[in-house]
């Protein structure tokens, strides 16, 4: 599961770095991230030479029916990954990365947004522990294997450190810890 785990955590920061929508690059760095946000809205391709955005004609159909059963929205974006398919929206200030496997299966669901939709407990266990770091992003996952439990990842910052706290199954450790130069 730690696996699994993982390699969606990997992927929602891909995903999340392509929807953020603050830059530190050049311009024409920019320009081609704009340009790969924007694919969505061109009527008839199926597949971008610069993105692996797809249209809902190339998802698996069983990964649609799915999806509009389970989550009843419409304003949807579908991306091919390289063993997977996700579906990602925003609602309410949060962004949903629906992952389905090649056969359309749902797998997992991650969901990021930012400290001020963090449930209450989450906050608080964090807040315990690292009162003087600021809480970036947070992203929480759900898995198949999880039985709709969710684990909690959450970004934080203080003067000389960025650190992942991974919270689940009433734990609290950190996932990932970077130095700042």
């Amino acid at each position: 599961m730690k696996k699994i785990l993982f390699a969606i955590v990997a992927g929602l920061i891909s995903a999340v770095a392509l929807t953020n929508e603050s830059y530190a690059q050049t311009q024409d760095d920019m320009a081609s991230v704009a340009s790969a946000k924007n694919y969505h809205k061109k009527p008839n391709d199926n597949v971008s030479d610069n993105s692996n955005t797809i249209n809902l004609n190339m998802a698996n159909t069983k990964a649609l029916k799915n999806f509009r059963k389970q989550y009843k929205v419409n304003n949807e974006k579908w991306v091919l990954g390289t063993d997977c398919i996700i579906a990602n929206y925003k609602l309410d200030g949060v962004n949903h990365f629906v992952y389905y496997d090649k056969k359309g299966h749902w797998a997992a669901c991650v969901k990021a947004y930012n400290e001020d939709k963090i449930p209450r407990d989450i906050r608080k266990m964090i807040k315990q522990e690292y009162y003087d770091y600021k809480i970036l992003i947070v992203q929480e996952v759900e898995t198949y294997e999880s039985h709709s439990v969710p684990t909690y990842i959450v970004t934080i910052e203080d003067d000389k450190n960025i650190k992942q706290i991974r919270i689940g199954d009433g734990g609290m450790d950190v996932y990932k810890e970077y130095k700042r130069s």
